[in-house]
């Protein structure tokens, strides 16, 4: 059996033990957030982690836990893992990295690392730089520690969830009880319930209890960020709880990245346009330009840096729009086609670049999966509206879009270029508007003949 107590014992003289963002108390059996609230535990599980946090460092077996939690009763061994699986919903320890399961011999609680603190949550590391984003990512952090709640939309390809990532991991200091990332990204979610899930499954949470008091239970009084990746589909009953969650949660926050910038979250939304396109003959490249030049670097190819080469890669990125999908794409496939040739094929992206692809999920990899993706939300008249602008010049007025679609007697002129600003699909350009190059290509694109 294990000792009650003890000398020798890692845990048995600390006042409180670190576990993840969570701070145990052995004299008192409680276990409370970084901010001092209690975390709620029932018995069997209060006692299950005092023996792990009196041996913190080395293996408990199964039988010595249930010789402690159940002495003296002729129990299911699996109780002991049911109840190690609610510890970990409870701290966050979504993939098994504090309460450790080691095979053949039970279960560890891991000492705590020295220096920074492990941030608690499911938050990647993207891949690839924030190059040209540096004013972005301040501005998103200020709004989301000011608000608590903001929406990042933007094009496809324009580098949302990258960007919201890289905020979310910066927010650790925070949100000390959990960053939490929740994939949302094709799914038509109506209502409170459905979004409560679907965060549920993020946090993991269990329980007999409906998703919205489980979830609204778990992280009241919890300074944690969930970041809703995709939510160009959320219904209004589901955009109303996000308001109605932060209002019961007050030390949540609520990052949301959409193709859609969505009414009823106004005006907590900022608009990701894509990356600004230096003069060839800048001093030193940014926004776009940069960003093509580090992800050549990034593919092993180095640019002498020339007149000719500067104005090949301005023209690229012109040509693409300062999207970043389509500038880092054109990066890699200059290593297989050259540089000047790549300019040329970014003159007609869709068809000359449609088989290039970068790593990543699969509407990220090529631009016509981002394209297809963006085109694929909209309705069947701002599809034929889009059709119709596309012809116009880079920028036009409100006078010469009515005129376009005019052609079209199923296309509404009152509020259809609203409609397709909200979705990312038409910017402003003065007094005027403008079509992105790739949504142009796209456009035009759907209208050739196969």
């Amino acid at each position: 059996m294990l000792p009650e107590t003890g000398d020798g014992l890692p845990g048995a003289a600390a006042s409180e033990i670190p576990i993840g963002a969570f701070r145990f108390h052995p004299a008192n059996g409680r276990l409370t957030c970084r901010s001092g609230v209690p975390v709620p535990l029932g018995r069997r599980a209060t006692s299950l982690l005092a023996i792990l946090a009196e041996n913190i460092g080395r293996d408990v077996s199964p039988a010595q836990l249930l010789d402690r939690v159940w002495p003296g009763q002729i129990v299911d061994p699996a109780n002991v893992a049911v109840q190690i699986s609610g510890l970990r919903a409870a701290i966050g320890d979504s993939n098994a990295s504090i309460i450790l399961t080691v095979h053949g011999r039970g279960y560890r609680l891991a000492m705590p690392a020295t220096g920074a603190a492990r941030p608690i949550g499911n938050i990647p590391h993207m891949l690839g730089a924030l190059t040209g984003r540096e004013v972005e990512l301040g501005n998103v952090l200020k709004r989301v520690r000011r608000d608590r709640l903001l929406l990042i939309s933007g094009l496809s390809g324009t580098g949302k969830t990258r960007l919201a990532c890289a905020a979310a991991r910066l927010l650790a200091d925070d949100f000390g009880d959990g960053q939490w990332l929740v994939p949302l990204s094709g799914l038509a979610i109506a209502d409170a319930d459905a979004l409560a899930s679907r965060i549920g499954m993020a946090l993991a949470l269990g329980g007999s209890a409906g998703p919205v008091p489980a979830l609204l239970e778990r992280i009241h009084n919890r300074a944690c960020l969930l970041l809703l990746d995709g939510a160009e589909l959320l219904g209004d009953g589901a955009l109303d709880f996000i308001r109605r969650l932060l209002e019961a949660c007050p030390q949540a926050a609520v990052l949301i990245t959409s193709h859609v910038a969505h009414r009823r979250l106004r005006p907590c939304c900022v608009r990701l346009s894509p990356l600004g396109v230096s003069a060839a003959d800048a001093a030193q490249p940014n926004g776009a330009n940069a960003l093509f030049v580090e992800a050549a670097s990034a593919a092993g190819l180095n640019f002498q840096p020339d007149s000719g080469v500067a104005d090949a890669i301005a023209n690229i990125c012109r040509h693409l729009g300062g999207v970043p999908l389509g500038v880092e794409i054109a990066a890699r496939a200059s290593g297989l086609l050259g540089l000047n040739a790549t300019e040329q094929a970014s003159r007609d992206p869709m068809r000359a670049l449609p088989g290039m692809r970068r790593p990543g999920p699969a509407r990220h990899q090529s631009l016509g999966a981002a394209m297809g993706w963006a085109f694929n939300l909209l309705s069947g008249t701002e599809r034929r509206a889009l059709r119709l602008l596309s012809d116009l010049d880079d920028e036009f007025s409100q006078e010469e879009a009515d005129h376009a679609l005019y052609s079209d007697s199923t296309i509404p002129l009152a509020g259809g270029l609203a409609t397709l600003q909200e979705k990312s699909m038409l910017e402003r350009a003065g007094d005027g508007f403008s079509l992105n190059p790739l949504v142009r290509a796209f456009a035009q694109g759907l209208r050739a003949p196969s």
